[in-house]
């Protein structure tokens, strides 16, 4: 009688993908934030709020910076969790992570300087 063998089988079981709210909110606010700061920068100082005019579009590329690091940053992370090589879905937002969080460093610089 001869014996029968059952080849041994391996299963992958990955995490059901993940909704990208989070990052598509964050961004979009970092986004219109960036855009106030930008229009911040043409209103004219006979405006009620003009006097703080000058130090609020700073600030506002700031804030957007660092919003827009944050959205990035997370969408890389929550890329790379689901497929783990350097690939570039995953560089992409991971650079411009790195350039939003470099213009809001320098934005701040020149804010308090």
């Amino acid at each position: 009688m001869t014996a029968l063998h059952e080849k041994s089988m391996t299963e992958v079981t990955r995490m059901p993908r993940r909704s990208y709210i989070t990052e598509w909110v964050i961004g979009t606010i970092g986004v219109l934030t960036a855009g106030v700061g930008a229009w911040m920068y043409y209103v004219p100082t006979d405006w009620f709020l003009g006097g703080l005019v000058e130090g609020w579009y700073f600030g506002m590329f700031v804030a957007a910076g660092l919003l827009l690091t944050a959205a990035f940053g997370l969408f890389a992370r929550t890329v790379y969790i689901d497929d783990p090589e350097w690939t570039t879905r995953v560089g992409v937002p991971t650079v411009l992570a790195l350039a939003a969080f470099g213009g809001a460093i320098t934005f701040a610089l020149i804010w308090i300087l």
